[in-house]
């Protein structure tokens, strides 16, 4: 079946990294589109006349955006220019028009679904700028094709591209995987290839892995964050670890300034992961109680906190474990998955008594969703702060204090 095609003007931003126009009064979401421009589209197929929305892609541009630019990385871009590859939706974006895209997205997700009205600033690293969006992926997860090629997925398919290079991951970290022969030597078929790096002065802190075997680096990683002093981590390289290469700088630093006026005798740090904020709120708080549910990752935050007394550490299911949990803690931080904490967690924290939460959320729907779930057990936002941890695709972190009133 041919793919409709219908000329356009696009109407605003939408999440996901999509945009929204309306084709006879039907709601139509369109991949690398931006505001105020004049395009043809082409429209997904199936498109059910019934469909109360359809999905579509630009294929010209007749009317382009300021915020418009060749592509950074062609691939990714869209299928009429040679593009295709999933991963970096907005690189036809520039820097200034990618902020002001996420800006949108949180205040209108707010809004929308968490009920109220905010302003979000949202924040662009020096690493980026310095940079131009590129090479801030500290970890890569690619698949290697019938054929032995490292290999993404085609957006909207699980058809495989192989690929020579990867332009969103470190520079470091795509030098070893060139001295591995990742892109050069013939690999196992259809095998799983993770690449991750860490921070800090360690040699060979990195790791590559085909198949789940490692074939260079080490397995465990080292990471950094300096605050008031230097805190060191010793990460499982297939763990959760920030994927920006300054990305757990740049969050630790604003959890531990949000911390500060709250230090005392307790705090709680929610899905602690290898125990990122952990380590710095042992700095202000005499007990630290955490909570993970990752085996791997609990494993390695006990060896980090060195099994000091005042950390207390849980390999559990937050939900499960908040009940027990001491009751009044002067302060907790939630950095939850993208699906958010959910309304039994929001209502367990107002239940425990939780009167200051850093909440860090990579998914603005569902830290909307989660922040009406406060709001209505008495709860108000004090601090609220976006950061670009995700250049040249539509994810976004926020991070936010909630008090209650």
């Amino acid at each position: 079946m041919a793919a409709k095609e219908f000329k356009v003007v696009i109407e605003k931003f939408a999440d996901q990294g999509r945009c929204i126009t309306h084709i006879d009064g039907r709601t139509v979401f369109v991949r690398f589109a931006l505001p105020g421009e004049e395009v043809l589209i082409s429209i997904d197929q199936p498109a059910r006349k019934e469909a109360r929305f359809w999905t579509g892609e630009v294929k010209e541009v007749f009317s382009p955006s300021p915020f418009r630019i060749d592509p950074l990385w062609k691939e990714a871009g869209p299928k009429a220019e040679g593009g295709g590859i999933g991963g970096a939706d907005l690189c036809f974006v520039s820097l200034e028009g990618q902020i002001a895209w996420k800006k949108w997205v949180i205040e209108n997700q707010l809004k929308r679904l968490g009920g109220t009205e905010e302003e979000c600033p949202v924040e662009r690293l020096k690493f980026d700028l310095e940079n131009g969006g590129l090479h801030w992926r500290s970890r890569i997860d690619l698949v290697t094709n019938s054929d032995g090629h490292p290999s993404m997925r085609k957006r909207e398919s699980h058809s495989l591209v192989p690929i020579s290079t990867m332009p969103l991951c470190s520079s470091p970290l795509l030098e070893e995987a060139k001295k591995a022969g990742i892109w050069s030597s013939p690999l196992p078929e259809n095998a799983h290839l993770h690449l991750a790096m860490g921070t800090g002065e360690v040699e060979g802190n990195f790791y590559i892995g085909i198949g789940g075997k490692k074939a260079a680096g080490r397995g465990t990683l080292v990471q950094q964050v300096l605050l008031d002093r230097l805190y060191s981590y010793e990460v499982d390289a297939s763990s959760f670890w920030q994927v920006h290469v300054m990305a757990a700088q740049t969050l630790a630093k604003c959890v531990y300034q949000l911390a500060k006026p709250f230090s005392g005798k307790l705090a709680w740090d929610l899905y602690s992961g290898s125990g990122l904020f952990t380590l710095p709120l042992g700095s202000l708080f005499e007990k630290v109680e955490s909570v993970e549910q990752a085996p791997k990752a609990v494993k390695m935050a006990k060896k980090n906190t060195g099994g000091g007394k005042k950390f207390s550490i849980s390999c559990a299911k937050v939900e499960k474990a908040l009940p027990s949990l001491p009751s009044a803690p002067d302060f907790v931080v939630a950095d939850p998955a993208r699906s958010g904490l959910g309304k039994e967690v929001c209502e367990g924290l107002a239940k425990k008594g939780v009167s200051a939460l850093a909440y860090v959320s990579c998914n603005p729907t569902t830290f909307a969703r989660d922040f009406r779930y406060l709001r209505e057990e008495g709860y108000r936002l004090q601090y609220l702060r976006g950061f670009d941890l995700y250049p040249c695709t539509h994810h976004v972190e926020v991070a936010a204090l909630i008090v209650r009133r």
